[in-house]
């Protein structure tokens, strides 16, 4: 090996300096600038996750607030169709009582009509009876009977 060979000793030390002395200015004139670098990206990162925080905590803040909101809204809307239930039960209430009211008046009138024309009826069919006696009589007896007569007759078989 010719590394071993103590002829060779001194280009092989003046290899070592070299590469050694290369090595140090590496060191000395490229470290500084990537550690430079590290820390600038280290910089970066940690603002940026400060950001990322502040927004975090704003975004939790705003949901909150939006959750707060629908709630509220929720509540809101509630009390308003409960209101809206109600009124347009009240409504419909008074309405029905009208209708009720008009129906009842409708059906009185008629009754009312229904008991003039009955007793128009009635009246008209005493006469008949009346009438249809004293016809009945005549044939029977030959004789006509007095129209009180044949009257009486039908109201007492009437009553």
């Amino acid at each position: 090996m010719p590394q071993f060979e103590l002829a060779n000793w001194l280009p092989q030390v003046a290899w070592l300096i070299l590469t050694f002395g290369v090595m140090y200015l590496v060191v000395r004139a490229a470290l500084p600038k990537v550690e430079a670098v590290k820390l600038s990206r280290a910089k970066v990162i940690s603002d940026d996750l400060g950001h990322a925080d502040t927004a975090k905590t704003d975004a939790q803040s705003v949901e909150a607030a939006f959750q707060a909101a629908l709630v509220a809204a929720r509540t809101t809307a509630t009390k308003v169709t409960g209101d809206t239930k109600t009124s347009a039960a009240a409504d419909a209430a008074a309405r029905l009582k009208e209708i009720d009211a008009a129906l009842a008046a409708k059906a009185d009138a008629a009754q009312a009509a229904l008991a003039k024309s009955q007793a128009k009826s009635l009246k008209s069919l005493e006469a008949v009876a009346t009438d249809v006696t004293g016809d009945m009589v005549e044939r029977l007896t030959g004789r006509r009977p007095a129209a009180d007569a044949a009257a009486s007759a039908v109201a007492q078989a009437s009553a």
